[in-house]
């Protein structure tokens, strides 16, 4: 199990109930659509239908109790009972995961509970990977980098943007992925200057820059990598830009470390960045962590002054993108240690030129 000890700490409650499919998955390592994990310090208790009760008796070699939710009972009638066995007067909730009529209905059933939002308590916890969370989230990166360095034999001109892209999600999967992480960004030409660009059907020419944001799940965990790629000879402010935005990259990646702040990190590339005229075209933070979710605590942009701390994960990935030009941006994924900060991308970085 997970750092119960540190959640209940910091929570405050009696008994946390998780409603949510990924914190289901994270505190198990159970992957349902359905069910309530009832948390207490030292008990936790899976409540779950038919459909998923065979398999989850597995979980009880990991100590955790399984309840089927018997014909004609409610899920939440057997919720309640559970809660009243256990002893717990205050129940905690994920506040940052229910809908409001998630909330409301939950607030109805446990009426004769004190309920606490503990969704950033969750989050706080869940930002630390253990051994198994990091050996996953390197086997999707490994799986990422091979897609990424067979890519390169595929993309030529006359390609469109969606064949790139699903090239490459064939790649990821056919390499071990067990899904997507994210949808997948694939952007060529002028359109590179859209960070977050949908892959269309325009037609990579020579001369373009195609830039790829992509990441395989493995096990339910993320990795994530941005690599630009050129095919043919760039246009030389496209490659005064590629090398702007390395220099940036490489100067946060060397420069990072334990306890720094993610505003730290952001400005390391920031500066190098604003020093050759390109501000106000890098118009994203530097940075954000990952695991079940491509989005988790910490971040690094300019707002944030939590520090990065060992076992956490941080992507680096400045960009530059103007309009009507391109844009170019590269990412890697770094593990934060005590004594190092471990790059977990290998994919290649000096310009590529296809």
């Amino acid at each position: 199990m997970k750092d119960l000890k540190t959640l209940f700490q910091r929570c405050g409650a009696d008994a946390l109930v998780v409603i949510s499919d990924k914190n289901r998955l994270y505190f198990t390592g159970f992957a349902s659509t359905f069910g309530y994990l009832v948390l207490t310090k030292d008990k936790s208790i899976f409540i779950t239908d038919p459909r998923y009760f065979e398999m989850a008796q597995s979980l009880e070699e990991k100590g955790i109790e399984v309840r089927q939710i018997a014909n004609g009972v409610s899920a939440t009638a057997l919720l309640v009972s559970v809660l009243k066995d256990i002893g717990a007067k205050t129940v905690g909730y994920e506040d940052t995961e229910l809908t409001v009529n998630q909330f409301q209905t939950l607030q109805k059933e446990l009426a004769e509970f004190t309920l606490l939002p503990c969704g950033g308590d969750v989050n706080y916890v869940r930002s630390f990977k253990d051994e198994e969370e990091i050996s996953l989230i390197r086997k999707a990166q490994s799986v990422t980098d091979a897609a990424f360095k067979q890519l390169l034999k595929v993309i030529r001109a006359g390609m469109t943007e969606i064949d790139i892209r699903v090239e490459l999600e064939y790649l990821l999967a056919k390499n071990g992925g067990e899904g997507l992480a994210f949808d997948t960004i694939v952007a060529s030409g002028v359109n590179t200057s859209k960070p977050h660009a949908h892959p269309t059907d325009k037609v990579v020419e020579n001369g373009d820059a195609v830039t790829m944001d992509f990441g395989a799940r493995y096990h339910g965990y993320c990795s994530d990598m941005t690599r630009t790629v050129f095919v043919g000879e760039p246009v030389a402010e496209m490659r005064k830009i590629y090398n702007v935005v390395l220099m940036a990259q490489r100067n946060g990646i060397a420069n990072a470390h334990c306890g720094m702040t993610g505003r730290e990190l952001d400005s390391y590339c920031r500066e190098v960045i604003k020093a050759n005229g390109y501000e106000k075209y890098f118009t994203h933070s530097t940075g954000h962590s990952l695991g079940i979710d491509i989005h988790e605590e910490p971040r690094a942009s300019m707002y944030s002054d939590q520090p990065l701390l060992a076992n956490q994960l941080i992507t680096c990935e400045p960009g530059i993108y103007v309009p009507g030009v391109g844009g170019v941006r590269i990412e890697d994924l770094l593990l934060v240690q005590e004594e190092e900060v471990i790059d977990l991308t290998t994919s290649e970085k000096d310009i590529i030129i296809l």
